[in-house]
């Protein structure tokens, strides 16, 4: 059985313990992973820490910088077949899904890479020709990376590329649920010529790896995307050492319906919006805002497309929705389908274990529709992380806004109306870091990714992600070579 590894200054290490690595789809344990502690983050920070301060990484030409990006881009794509069925074993992707995330994250490595002569400051203007005042951004140095399960190999390209095109060095921690991809990434690494130290990868679990790391006083920077509780923990770590943060946090993302809303494609934005990767997405739209009006043929269409979506093995080409990540998880969303209905809210359909044939062996749950439900509701306020879609009936816009900022959540929100007047009015009243019309879950590299309230701190994405991961400095210059006068002189 394979043992995956740390990878730590260019070469991969093991640990004294293990820890097994389960196929979310059979329940079949597929390789073993080193177990990190605080000993593996201090030798993988001061790795960072001696590149960084030591080499040319951080002041290197930018062209230079990008084309190391560039072939990253590359080795992902001679090795995309092997990654995508390594993606669909670990973390029960589609094999679709994983197919078009190994070519997202390459592409991602290839925007970063036309962005690293992109981290520009500014001449600012002063009263005096014999003044000159500018800003730089510099690199922050050791950024340390906390990557979730769900998107394990896109968010680690979408940390990772930004990071070293601003020129800093890294230490990441994937997740222990999905650690596969991100130690295989290492060799991809050496094989496109990053200088060894540069990226460094320590397998583990949170409690121990990921809290040695938040905790570790080397590091300039934190970035980590998971839960809002998790996210709380992070920050209080690294409070203590006064560390940069950017965090991107749960959700309990709004979709708006309006009467006016073209059907068929207000079906599948909602449909979309809740299922993808099984619901298993921060910002998933599992908040339904239904106009009344609307609201009973609109839940009948839903109804029928949910009860459409086919459930099963993720290696087949067929199968539109995968299994849950683990037990855990699967437990979880039962848990909620069970306060929904003890809530009072109409259980529409799902609700329950996907079963038949090889889904016995995995953790497969039916799409699963609430309706009739209240926005003060536990599954409409809590984030659950699974197929599960809550529908809430409207009067008007409005109102609409109102219960879709009613959350502690501010992720992202959407609305569908074939009126630019409401969507223009809707998109500048909600609380969201990103607003969808006529769509949801559609994201793009060049275009900022940001969560309001307790979806996070931060900005990632497009070139504000690039400058998230720099120092900014001011520099004025006197060039009168006048003296400054002394206090207390007449």
């Amino acid at each position: 059985m394979k043992t995956y590894q740390h990878f730590i200054n260019g070469e991969f290490q093991g640990s004294h313990q293990t820890f097994e690595i389960r196929n979310p789809a059979t329940g079949v344990t597929i390789g073993l992973a080193a177990r990190g502690t605080g000993t593996e983050i201090a030798q993988a920070v001061d790795a960072a820490r001696e590149t960084f301060q030591t080499t040319s990484w951080g002041d290197m030409d930018g062209r230079l910088r990008g084309a190391l990006l560039r072939n990253i881009a590359c080795v992902i794509r001679r090795h995309a077949v092997e990654l995508a069925a390594l993606e669909v074993a670990d973390a029960g992707k589609t094999i679709g899904d994983a197919r078009a995330e190994i070519e997202i994250a390459a592409q991602v490595w290839d925007y970063y890479a036309d962005l690293t002569q992109s981290v520009i400051g500014t001449v600012n203007a002063v009263p005096s020709p014999d003044q000159f005042d500018y800003t730089v951004r510099q690199p922050m140095g050791v950024i340390g990376i906390i990557i979730p399960w769900n998107f394990p190999f896109v968010l680690t390209a979408l940390k990772l590329a930004p990071a070293l095109a601003a020129g800093n060095t890294v230490v990441l921690k994937p997740a222990e649920e999905t650690p596969v991809t991100a130690s295989v990434l290492g060799g991809l690494l050496n094989e496109a010529g990053v200088p060894h130290g540069v990226v460094n990868i320590v397998l583990g679990v949170g409690e121990e790896a990921g809290a040695a790391l938040a905790a570790n006083e080397k590091v300039d920077k934190l970035v980590f995307t998971g839960s809002t509780e998790v996210g709380s923990l992070v920050m209080k770590a690294a409070a203590r050492n006064i560390t940069d943060v950017t965090l991107e946090l749960g959700g309990k993302s709004a979709n708006i319906i309006c009467a006016d809303a073209d059907r068929e494609q207000a079906v599948m934005s909602a449909a979309f919006g809740c299922l993808l990767h099984s619901g298993q997405c921060c910002c998933a739209g599992t908040r339904l805002l239904i106009e009344r009006s609307i609201y009973d043929s609109f839940m009948s269409q839903l109804k029928d497309c949910f009860e459409r979506v086919r459930v099963g093995d993720p290696s087949d080409e067929r199968t539109h929705l995968g299994p849950i990540i683990n037990e855990k998880q699967f437990q979880r969303i039962q848990s909620y389908i069970d306060i929904g209905k003890s809530e009072g809210a109409t259980l529409v359909t799902g609700g329950a274990r996907a079963l038949g044939g090889a889904l016995e062996k995995g953790f497969y749950y039916q799409p699963t529709l609430f309706g009739n439900a209240g926005n003060g509701m536990r599954i409409a306020r809590d984030e659950i992380f699974g197929p599960v879609l809550t529908c809430i009936p409207f009067e008007d816009l409005d109102q609409a806004i109102a219960l879709a900022n009613d959350s502690s959540y501010g992720l992202a929100a959407g609305v569908c109306t074939r009126d630019l007047i409401k969507a223009h009015y809707a998109a500048r009243r909600l609380q969201a870091g990103t607003v969808w019309i006529n769509t949801f879950n559609g994201l793009a590299l060049n275009a900022p990714f940001l969560g309001w309230k307790r979806s996070g701190i931060g900005v990632e994405r497009g070139v504000e992600g690039l400058h998230d991961h720099t120092r900014l400095k001011h520099v004025r210059i006197d060039m009168s070579r006048k003296a400054l006068p002394v206090f207390g002189d007449s």
